[in-house]
C-alpha cells in the first residue's frame, strides 16, 4: 500500500522509515539521471542552435554531446554537481514521502474518504509534491546560481 494503510495488528511504518524510503528514493534516482541532467545542462548553456546545419554549435545531438563529454572529459563528468543535486534529492524525497504519508493518514483519519482512493492519492500526491518543491526550491536556486556562475 502507498501512504498511510492502518494495519489491524499496529505495524505501520514510522515516520523516520517514511522519510527515510523517501531519501534512498531520491538518491538513487538522481545517481542514476546524472548523466542525463549533465547534457541537459550543457545544451541550456549553448548559445549556438541545436542543430547539424550549425558548425559553430559543439553540440548537436543527445548521442554526440555524450560522446564528446566522454572523449573530452571522461566519465566522471557525468556526475560534476552531483553532491549538490544529490543533497537536494535526498531531501526532496523525504519531504515528499514524509508529506504524502501524514496528508493520507490526516485524510484517513479526519475525513469520510477512505485513503485508499485514486483520488485521494491524486490531490495528496500533488499536494506532496508541492510541499517537497517549495522546501527545496531555496536551496535549489543557490544550487543553479553556483552553477551558472562556474563556482
Amino acid at each position: 500500500m502507498v501512504g498511510y494503510d492502518p494495519k489491524p495488528d499496529g505495524r505501520n511504518n514510522t515516520k523516520f522509515q517514511v522519510a527515510v524510503a523517501g531519501s534512498v528514493s531520491g538518491l538513487v534516482t538522481r545517481a542514476l539521471i546524472s548523466p542525463f541532467d549533465v547534457i541537459k545542462i550543457r545544451f541550456q548553456l549553448q548559445h549556438e542552435r541545436l542543430s547539424r546545419s550549425d558548425p559553430s554549435a559543439k553540440y548537436h545531438g543527445i548521442l554526440q554531446a555524450s560522446r564528446q563529454i566522454l572523449q573530452e572529459e571522461g566519465p566522471t563528468a557525468f556526475w560534476k554537481g552531483h553532491v549538490p543535486a544529490q543533497i537536494l534529492s535526498i531531501g526532496y524525497g523525504a519531504v515528499q514521502f514524509l508529506s504524502f504519508e501524514m496528508l493520507t493518514e490526516l485524510v484517513h483519519r479526519g475525513s469520510v474518504y477512505d485513503a485508499r482512493e485514486f483520488s485521494v492519492h491524486f490531490v495528496c500526491g500533488g499536494l506532496a509534491a508541492c510541499m517537497a518543491t517549495l522546501t527545496v526550491h531555496p536551496v535549489d536556486v543557490l544550487r543553479t546560481r553556483f552553477a551558472a556562475q562556474g563556482e
